[in-house]
């Protein structure tokens, strides 16, 4: 005659917890709350986590190295922007759009040569930020000293916000920053 009592099983991370569910790789009891759910079945935290590891193969010296790239291209974009895109008047939104986007995938490319094709976790977002900063860092090299020769203080003071945050450079800053963190993936 078959024996008809089921198992109660707690989860491995809320003992108070009863599951009839567990891990598909290493057979762990896991609550609904603890499961993630992957194209093969419900998996534990860890077994993600060490999974997405071997996907992830770069270091803290990756994340400085692309660090500096992004500032550093950051910077020579920012002059770059700064100075054309101020030329083209009415033409330089549509400009933005085109070269926006190019410029960042041609600095996620440059920053994925420069840590020989390594991943970090975290490498996307220190890169695109940074080169926001660098955007921003050149265009005050370029307009801040400028403006702080040739004017008072306090008028550079007031007239620099306006050369900074020029639409025109926002929106090609924007979207290099966001073709860098789609391509740092």
């Amino acid at each position: 005659m078959p024996d008809d009592t089921i198992t109660v099983l707690h989860c491995a991370n809320h003992p108070d917890r009863e599951t009839m569910l567990r891990c598909n790789k290493c057979n762990k009891p896991i609550c609904y709350q603890c499961a993630v759910r992957t194209p093969v079945g419900y998996r534990c935290r860890e077994c993600v986590r060490s999974q997405q590891n071997v996907f992830y193969n770069g270091g803290q010296s990756d994340l400085l190295i692309a660090g500096i790239v992004a500032l550093v291209v950051g910077g020579i974009f920012g002059a770059l922007a700064y100075a054309f895109l101020g030329i083209l008047g009415i033409f330089s939104f549509i400009i933005a759009l085109f070269v926006g986007p190019a410029a960042g995938g041609l600095v996620a490319e440059i920053i994925r040569g420069a840590v020989k094709r390594r991943r970090a976790r975290g490498m996307k977002w220190i890169a695109a930020i940074l080169f926001i900063v660098g955007v921003i860092a050149g265009g005050f090299v370029l307009f801040g000293g400028q403006a702080l020769l040739t004017v008072s203080l306090a008028r550079s003071l007031s007239i620099l916000p306006r050369l900074l945050f020029r639409l025109d450079v926002l929106l090609a800053t924007g979207l290099a920053a966001s073709a860098i963190y789609a391509r740092l993936l």
